[in-house]
């Protein structure tokens, strides 16, 4: 990936504001979720959208807001060009214990095969877990 699309990517909504937050604000919550992700992902677990917006928002966004889409499409983004994997992958629903429909349409965007939504969310799932599974806690996540 590259510097621009990083950029881009975190880029406020208006010059002061992301989805309301100050882009400090954002970035803060960003770099929570990610280290959030990292710490269920090391455990071989999963979260779901309520439990982690309880955890990295207070409160401030809900489990079915395009904020939360956002959030975790740039963890996404900033995980898969680093790991080359989806960070946001153990991130899933209550009721059906796979990830929503904005999980797959961004891995899409990746570049991912998602025709078969569920095999694709299970290997890369399991391609998270691995990853961090080896990563011990001292490296970059929630850096930006």
């Amino acid at each position: 990936m590259t510097a621009k699309v990083l950029t881009q990517m975190s880029r406020p909504n208006t010059p002061e504001k992301v989805f309301g937050f100050t882009a400090e604000d954002w970035a803060e919550m960003r770099d929570e979720t990610r280290r959030t992700l990292a710490e269920v992902a090391r455990g071989r677990r999963t979260i779901s959208y309520g439990e982690l917006v309880g955890r990295v928002s207070a409160g401030r966004i809900s489990a079915r807001s395009a904020a939360l889409t956002r959030l975790l499409g740039e963890v996404c983004q900033i995980e898969d060009a680093e790991r080359g994997t989806m960070l946001g992958s153990v991130v899933v629903r209550a009721d059906t214990g796979i990830p929503g429909e904005g999980y797959f349409r961004h891995a899409s965007g990746l570049g991912r095969d998602v025709s078969d939504k569920e095999a694709f969310w299970r290997r890369e799932v399991e391609r998270v877990w691995a990853v961090w599974e080896r990563d011990t806690g001292a490296g970059s996540e929630g850096g930006s």
